[in-house]
């Protein structure tokens, strides 16, 4: 059974018809949705694909919000008992792409030459010929996940942060976001080009402190988080 036949027993009417086509175009954009994110698809998507990915997301929401607010009217009997646009909002809320997921920080690390202090990029000696000038991540635990990237002996999450280190190169932490979700950091992710966000590759700001950042919104939020 679809998600409009859910949506929609016994809408029958003529009037009905541009709603029901609109809810089967969110349905169908939902499902494609759903299994993007299921299978982990988007973020291994060349570039302009997750960025058609993000808009299509942004234009169910709108489809949606658009119902809801051209419902001026008094409803009828039997518009009050299947409200169609809401009953595909709590559809839609209740699908794991629209959650938004735990709260933590988003983090972006600039690797660093020790001896200059210059950014200097890794550079891979592979067949692929890896370059990164930065990482990204996120975490609950700002202070805690920093310690971890700063363990040459580490041997969790974020491998690329343990070969640069190998490679005779360290890192300062550059930018913050919080609260932010994983969704969040997928799509800073996708946008490629770090530097756009870097403040020291731009000169706009110097290293951050991750115990100075997280007593900041303590404070700010009252003890929290």
């Amino acid at each position: 059974m679809t998600a409009v036949a859910q949506l929609e027993p016994g809408r029958t009417d003529a009037a009905a018809a541009p709603l029901r086509a609109d809810l089967q175009v969110a349905s169908v954009a939902s499902g494609l949705l759903l299994l993007l994110d299921a299978h982990r698809l988007t973020g291994r998507l060349p570039l302009e694909i997750p960025v058609q990915v993000g808009r299509l997301r942004h234009a169910v929401k709108l489809a949606i919000q658009a119902h809801a607010s051209s419902r001026s009217s008094p409803a009828s009997p039997a518009q009050a008992e299947v409200d169609a646009s809401a009953a595909l909002r709590a559809w839609i809320a209740a699908q794991p792409w629209a959650q938004p997921g735990p709260q933590g920080w988003v983090y972006l690390l600039c690797f660093r030459d020790p001896a200059t202090g210059e950014h200097r990029p890794l550079q891979g000696q592979g067949c692929r010929g890896q370059y990164a000038g930065h990482y990204w991540g996120w975490t609950q635990d700002l202070v805690r996940r920093i310690s971890q990237h700063r363990n040459p002996t580490w041997t969790g999450a974020g491998r690329l942060v343990q070969v640069a280190l190998a490679a005779g190169l360290s890192f300062e932490l550059a930018w913050l976001e919080y609260p932010a979700t994983r969704g969040r950091e997928r799509r800073l992710k996708n946008q490629g080009s770090a530097y756009r966000r870097c403040p020291l590759c731009r000169g706009t700001g110097g290293p951050l402190d991750p115990a100075a950042a997280v007593a900041a919104v303590q404070h700010t939020l009252g003890g929290r988080p």
